[in-house]
C-alpha cells in the first residue's frame, strides 16, 4: 500500500486552508465505523475530488464535512474555527452542500429554488432582495439555465434539477460548496458543464469544492487534488497524477484498472482510466468456436470463409480470455496457410517470458519472418517512457517498423492477414499499430485476422460489421 500521507510531494502549496478535517471517525451505528481516521483539507481556488467504490464513506465524510453528521470522533475546522462551535447560519455562510438526490414536492419556480441559497444571509424573517435576486440570477446563468427561471421545477428533467440544485449550492456563495456526485444525473454534456463551472469559479474566484464522485476521468480533467478511499479508510492522497495510477485505483474499485497516457509538452500525463480487460466474451456476442485446423475439412465455418474469400474478403475477429491462446491460433492458421501456398503478410505478436511471468511482447513481420522486441515490462509505477498500455511500455521505432510491415500489408494482395493485436492504443487513442486498422479496412486479402480483447470487441464490430468474431479457448 502506498503511504497516503506523502504520495505526491510535488502538490502546490495554496495561499489558505480553507477547510480542515483531521481523523474522522463515523459511523451511523458508532460500533461499526463508515469513515474511519480520515484527514482531508481543502484550500483557496482548489477542487478537491473523493473517490471510491459505493460503501467506501464519500457521502458520510461529506455529511460530516457539512456538519450534517457529527463523527464520533476527529475534528473539522472551516476558516480555522471548529465547525460545530458556528451557529447553523454562520455555518451554513461558511460551508455549503448539494445533496446527490433532491426529491421534488412542491412546484416552485426556479428562481425560487436558487434563492433558497440566500438564506443564511438573510436576518431572521426577511425575505430577498434585489441583490440577492442578483446573485440567484447569475448562478442560474453560470450553469446555463438562465432562461428556465420562470419555469416549474417540477417541469424540468432529472439533469436539469440536478443543475439548478448546483445553482443553489452557486448563490449560497459560501467559503466551500461539497457537492455529492453532481453530475450523476447529467448527461455527457451537462456533466462537463457543470464541472467546467465548478473549475472555472475555483480558477476565476478563488472558490473552494469538495466533489464526491464515482468518474476517475473527471478528476482527471478537473481536479487538483484526489483523496482515494477504500473501505472507509483513506487509500492515497495528494495530486492527479499521484493518486489515479494503475494500482491504486485497481485497489480502491476492486477490478483491473489501465490509466492511458499522452506526451504533453514533454511530459507523460494521465488521459483516461478504462477497466483493463474483460476476460470473457459478454453474452450478446454471436461468437463461433473453430479450431484453424478446421481449414482443412471441406464444409467447414473456416473452410467456407477461405472459399468466399476468393471473391470477397472475409474478416475474423480473433478474441478470447486472457493467456486463452488468441496469437497460439493464429499463428497456426498461418503456419497451416503457408503448407497450402499462401502469401501470408501481416505481424504476429509472439509473448516472452522469465520462468512463468510475460516480461516482454516480440513482433514478427509475417512477410519476411524478421523479429523485434516491441514492449518490456513496466518494472515500476510511472516506467513509462514510450507509449504505454497497462503493464507495457512499447518501443517507439519497433512500433515504425512494424506499422511499415502493415502499410506493406495493405498494398500488396496476401490470402492471409494477421494483426496481432489491436488494443486501446489503436483504438481509443489513435497511435500504435494504425496501419493494421488500414490493412483490415482495405481488404486487399481473402482472409484477414485481427486479435482483439474481448472489452473492445463493440469498437471493433463497428469499425468491421462484417467480421465473423472467433472465441478461443486454449
Amino acid at each position: 500500500m502506498v503511504p497516503a500521507a506523502s504520495i505526491d510531494a510535488a502538490t502546490p502549496v495554496a495561499s489558505r486552508v480553507r477547510l480542515e478535517a483531521t481523523g474522522i471517525v463515523f459511523g451511523y451505528d458508532p460500533a461499526e465505523p463508515v469513515v474511519q481516521d480520515v484527514s482531508v483539507d481543502v484550500r483557496d481556488a482548489e477542487v478537491r475530488f473523493l473517490l471510491g467504490h459505493n460503501g467506501s464513506g464519500k457521502s458520510s465524510l461529506l455529511g460530516v464535512l457539512a456538519g450534517v453528521l457529527r463523527a464520533q470522533g476527529g475534528r473539522v475546522r472551516v476558516g480555522g474555527n471548529d465547525l460545530h462551535a458556528l451557529t447553523p447560519a454562520d455555518r451554513a455562510r461558511r460551508v455549503g452542500l448539494v445533496p446527490q438526490l433532491h426529491g421534488t414536492v412542491f412546484a416552485y419556480d426556479v428562481l425560487d429554488v436558487v434563492l433558497m441559497g440566500r438564506a443564511p444571509h438573510l436576518p431572521p424573517f426577511a425575505a430577498p432582495g434585489r441583490a440577492d435576486r442578483e446573485v440567484a440570477l447569475e448562478a442560474l446563468e453560470r450553469v446555463g439555465l438562465a432562461d428556465f427561471r420562470a419555469r416549474r421545477i417540477t417541469e424540468l428533467s432529472g439533469g436539469e434539477r440536478q443543475l439548478v440544485m448546483v445553482a443553489r449550492g452557486l448563490a449560497q456563495r459560501c467559503d466551500v460548496l461539497l457537492m455529492d456526485e453532481p453530475d450523476a444525473h447529467l448527461d455527457p454534456r451537462n456533466q462537463f458543464r457543470v464541472l467546467e463551472v465548478v473549475r472555472a469559479l475555483a480558477d476565476e474566484q478563488g472558490l473552494a469544492f469538495v466533489v464526491a464522485s464515482h468518474a476517475p476521468n473527471s478528476a482527471l480533467m478537473f481536479a487538483d487534488r484526489v483523496l482515494l478511499l477504500r473501505k472507509g479508510r483513506t487509500l492515497a492522497e495528494g495530486g492527479v497524477g499521484a493518486t489515479l495510477t494503475e494500482p491504486l485505483l485497481t485497489r480502491a474499485y476492486g477490478m483491473p484498472t489501465e490509466v492511458v497516457t499522452k506526451v504533453v509538452e514533454g511530459k507523460r500525463v494521465a488521459r483516461a482510466v478504462l477497466p483493463r480487460r474483460i476476460d470473457r466474451v459478454a453474452e450478446g456476442f454471436d461468437a463461433v468456436m473453430l479450431e484453424p485446423e478446421s481449414i482443412d475439412r471441406p464444409g467447414s465455418v473456416l473452410a467456407e470463409l477461405v472459399v468466399r474469400g476468393a471473391d470477397v474478403p472475409q474478416r475474423l475477429i480473433v478474441t478470447g480470455a486472457r493467456g486463452a491462446g488468441k496469437s497460439r491460433w493464429c499463428a497456426r492458421l498461418a503456419e497451416l496457410g503457408r503448407r497450402r501456398g499462401w502469401s501470408v503478410a501481416g505481424v504476429a505478436s509472439p509473448a516472452r517470458f522469465e520462468g512463468h511471468l510475460k516480461t516482454g511482447i516480440g513482433i514478427v513481420d509475417l512477410a519476411t519472418g524478421e523479429e523485434r522486441t516491441l514492449a518490456t515490462l513496466r518494472r515500476a509505477e510511472g516506467d513509462a517512457a514510450g507509449p504505454a498500455t497497462e503493464r507495457w511500455r512499447f518501443d517507439d521505432a519497433v512500433l515504425g517498423w512494424g506499422n511499415g510491415a502493415l502499410a506493406r500489408a495493405a498494398e500488396e494482395r496476401a490470402d492471409l492477414l494477421v494483426v496481432d493485436e489491436l488494443g486501446p492504443l489503436e483504438f481509443h487513442r489513435g497511435i500504435g499499430f494504425q496501419a493494421g486498422l488500414t490493412a483490415m479496412d482495405a481488404g486487399r486479402f481473402a482472409l484477414g485476422c485481427a486479435v482483439v480483447r474481448p472489452s473492445l470487441l463493440d469498437a471493433a464490430l463497428a469499425r468491421w460489421p462484417d467480421a465473423l468474431v472467433v472465441d478461443v479457448e486454449d
